[in-house]
């Protein structure tokens, strides 16, 4: 009996060293997901992980709608500045609101008798403005507008008035952070072109 036990002793230990001789393979990594993140500024886009794709993303959406309000707010401008007594409608009290909805106001009442005789005005760009705030902005942007191919009625009588390229910076917040983005602000100076 004492041979069966050694026997089997040996091929126990025979097996074990098979088992411990056999290739262990290792687990193929997960290869993980490489997203790719435009920059606020604009360029290239550039890798980056999935937090800064996700902060990324939100970024872009609120420039995409802050330039949607001022592309609604620019229509209707070009509609009203035709009106010889432009008035405040509700599309644009809908994308307005604070100091540049009063700002407008006082301005709509100004532009009486000078309304958009004949021309074009084109949007010419809207860009990003990074970091900068304004009566409590969330977002900015800048923005040129050309009426140099226009003509206006002259309040004061006499030849028609041409128009001019403005460069703006545009401002805009959510109503106590909430709700749609409105225009809260705004800055502009007069240029040669845009």
């Amino acid at each position: 009996m004492k041979l069966d036990h050694a026997r089997a002793a040996a091929l126990m230990l025979g097996l074990s060293f098979v088992a411990g001789c056999s290739p262990v393979v290792a687990p193929t990594p997960i290869p993980s997901p490489t997203y790719q993140c435009v920059p606020e500024a604009g360029g290239d886009p550039l890798p980056c992980g999935p937090i800064e794709f996700e902060t990324s993303q939100r970024r872009d959406a609120l420039y995409a709608e802050a330039e949607a309000v001022y592309r609604r707010l620019w229509a209707e401008m070009a509609r009203v500045d035709s009106d010889p007594a432009p008035h405040m409608t509700t599309e644009l009290e809908a994308v307005t609101a604070g100091p540049y909805r009063e700002t407008l106001e006082q301005l709509l009442v100004a532009m009486r008798g000078n309304q958009r005789l004949s021309g074009d005005s084109s949007l010419v760009w809207v860009r990003r403005l990074i970091g900068l705030e304004r009566s409590g902005s969330v977002v900015a942007l800048n923005v040129c507008t050309d009426d140099r191919q226009a003509l206006f009625a002259n309040p004061a009588g006499g030849e028609p008035l041409q128009g001019r390229a403005v460069d703006r910076r545009v401002y805009l917040a959510r109503a106590d952070g909430v709700g749609p983005l409105r225009i809260v602000d705004s800055e502009f100076a007069r240029v040669e072109s845009c």
